[in-house]
């Protein structure tokens, strides 16, 4: 197994199903420390997605219920092999590395254990990227284009700080995507800015909205905007209404993709769902993803239909 790398370096290597085998064994090790402390516990980065070649680094996120309970276990941990390294620039994260690097009998860094709040941002973003680009081959190729690009101008880099940057815009823009992807099956309260008869005028063309058309409050969308939902199965114009998120438009030419709800108990086929939202969707590059297809896409992760047990993406050793 290829693992570790210099500090201060950027090298990438193909995908390796022991990577996935050793992010297993470290989160049962992990598990025997912290017990009721973690949550969850998760491998995430590009490690963790099949498709696209990584730094030989593994990574770990802990879902804490208490961050302070972790701290206490601080001396179990490192007596693990897994050294404290406070980082000002992670806030509400606690973050312990692995590797020669730290245990003083070399300079490699091997594994990055990310502690999180269970029910905070940071966990929903670390599973969410690595779902999402695992779901999308085209996502997964785009990211690993930016990660070779940037390794080859930065191969030496303290701090990995222009790495990291570099990739800095991709992933604000893929968590936003990720994000809708998540929502597919929830319960929302939408808005409606655009009700069903909306006149919409702009240069040389007039679009009128033939369904209700809003956005969810408190969620950012790829364009940095509230996130954008059409309202399918209600006939009169609205100005709110209670639904669930039954579909997504995912657009492969806009940083933002769409959610696609109705109210509870109402149902549309993908077709039908394509339908009714073509009349601007036809201005993109855009399929619709049906609430179904996420189970097949979720089912596929537990299988490993790329020939690895990627059940383990999801903290299951």
């Amino acid at each position: 197994m290829t693992l570790g790398l210099k500090r201060g370096t950027v090298r990438l290597c193909p995908h390796e199903a022991a990577w996935e085998a050793e992010a297993a064994r470290v989160i049962g090790v992990l598990r025997e420390i912290l017990g009721g402390a973690a949550a969850d516990i998760r491998h995430v980065g590009s490690t963790a997605i099949p498709a696209i070649r990584a730094k030989p680094v593994v990574d770990i996120a802990v879902g804490a219920t208490d961050l302070d309970a972790v701290k206490q276990k601080r001396g179990a941990l490192e007596r693990a092999g897994f050294y404290y390294r406070p980082a000002d620039d992670l806030p509400e994260q606690l973050l312990f590395a692995a590797g020669s690097l730290y245990d003083g009998t070399g300079d490699e860094q091997t594994h990055f254990i990310h502690v999180v709040r269970a029910d905070g941002t940071q966990w929903r973003d670390y599973n969410n990227f690595r779902d999402y680009m695992n779901a999308f081959p085209d996502a997964a190729k785009a990211y690993e284009d930016v990660k070779t690009r940037l390794a080859e101008a930065y191969p030496v880099d303290p701090g990995r700080t222009r790495y990291l940057a570099g990739k800095r815009a991709f992933i604000v823009r893929a968590l936003r995507k990720a994000l809708v992807w998540s929502l597919l099956g929830e319960a929302v309260r939408i808005e409606i800015d655009r009700p069903v008869g909306h006149v919409r005028r702009g240069n040389g063309f007039t679009l009128t909205y033939p369904v209700n058309y809003g956005y969810l409050p408190g969620v950012t969308g790829g364009d940095g905007e509230a996130l954008d939902v059409y309202l399918l199965g209600e006939a009169s114009p609205v100005r709110e209404a209670d639904c669930r998120v039954i579909g997504v438009v995912h657009r492969r030419d806009d940083a933002e993709d769409k959610l696609i709800a109705a109210p509870a108990g109402a149902t549309f086929s993908k077709e039908e769902m394509a339908a009714a939202v073509r009349f601007q969707e036809q201005w993109f590059d855009s399929d619709v993803i049906a609430l179904a297809e996420r189970g097949r896409f979720d089912a596929c992760y537990e299988r490993g239909e790329n020939g690895a047990d990627e059940s383990r993406f999801f903290g299951n050793p």
